[in-house]
């Protein structure tokens, strides 16, 4: 039930992030987003009389899981589909398990070899596949800053990933953690669009993008990233990732479906040779 949360809710979510910052200004989106998740997981947790007392050093290492995975990755996630298309923002995002075995290779956690070497490649062509014949779209400062952001948003996911994975075992029980780390990032993105756009109104949000708040408040928040933290305790932080090819295709065929993105041949031999790569790399034979 995690792995199917994870792999199809967290691939709707594309779709719903690029509905919800068509009114909502992205941080605000991802601000209240959070603020909901943690509160019904908050309140889960009083009703069944399972809150736990929180020493400084949990706070701490809370707050900066929180800074990475949800303020920064999450954050720059919303803020880059403000100007570039959730197909695009998915297939990009499927560069992380890309990301997180480099960081893994750098730190020593694992070793490089001519199969993990050929994958990347792979997974490299893909993308040069995607801006070969789009350079010039590089030269828009708001499709760059789209990437940039995304790119960002991949590289403090991957490190959130490896912290969680690899850290100090952290006493609090997972909900408690997730409950923690979301309030704290639902009041730092909404701060941080506050003083962005203080004199924001919530007179033109539509109905459809409020839809869309709610419906990743509850299926991207607390579904997903709830199943996503508790995989991190069952498997491999590079089997958990290499979920996210899966996410792509979701995301793309709504895309597609809903918001008539269009899915050009170039995209589909980028996404084959993306997904090849991610394979290669976490394949392993059975014993």
């Amino acid at each position: 039930m995690a792995l199917f949360c994870v792999a199809f809710f967290w691939g709707t979510t594309f779709l719903a992030i690029r509905v919800g910052v068509e009114t909502i200004p992205p941080f605000i989106l991802a601000g209240i987003r959070n603020l909901i998740s943690g509160s019904l997981i908050f309140g889960y947790l009083f009703w069944n009389k399972k809150l736990e007392k929180v020493s400084l050093r949990q706070f701490i290492r809370a707050f900066i899981l929180s800074l990475l995975m949800i303020v920064m990755a999450n954050g720059l996630t919303t803020f880059s589909e403000k100007y570039i298309t959730s197909g695009l923002a998915s297939l990009i995002s499927t560069l992380t398990p890309f990301c997180v075995l480099i960081l893994n290779l750098l730190l020593g956690f694992e070793k490089l070899s001519v199969k993990t070497l050929f994958g990347i490649l792979l997974g490299m062509s893909g993308i040069f596949f995607i801006y070969q014949s789009s350079l010039s779209d590089l030269l828009i400062p708001e499709y760059r800053l789209g990437i940039c952001a995304l790119l960002m948003a991949i590289m403090c996911w991957s490190v959130g990933t490896i912290i969680i994975k690899r850290g100090s075992q952290n006493p609090l029980s997972m909900l408690m953690n997730v409950c923690i780390q979301m309030l704290i990032a639902g009041v730092v993105l909404t701060t941080i669009q506050c003083c962005i756009t203080p004199g924001f109104s919530t007179e033109n949000w539509s109905s459809r993008s409020i839809a869309a708040l709610i419906y990743l408040a509850i299926f991207g928040s607390v579904v997903g990233y709830v199943a996503f933290s508790y995989l991190l305790t069952q498997l491999p932080s590079t089997r958990v990732v290499v979920l996210s090819y899966i996410n792509l295709v979701v995301a793309l065929f709504l895309g597609w479906l809903i918001l008539d993105e269009v899915i050009t041949s170039r995209i589909v031999v980028a996404t084959v040779l993306i997904i090849s790569g991610v394979v290669i790399v976490n394949y392993k034979k059975a014993k």
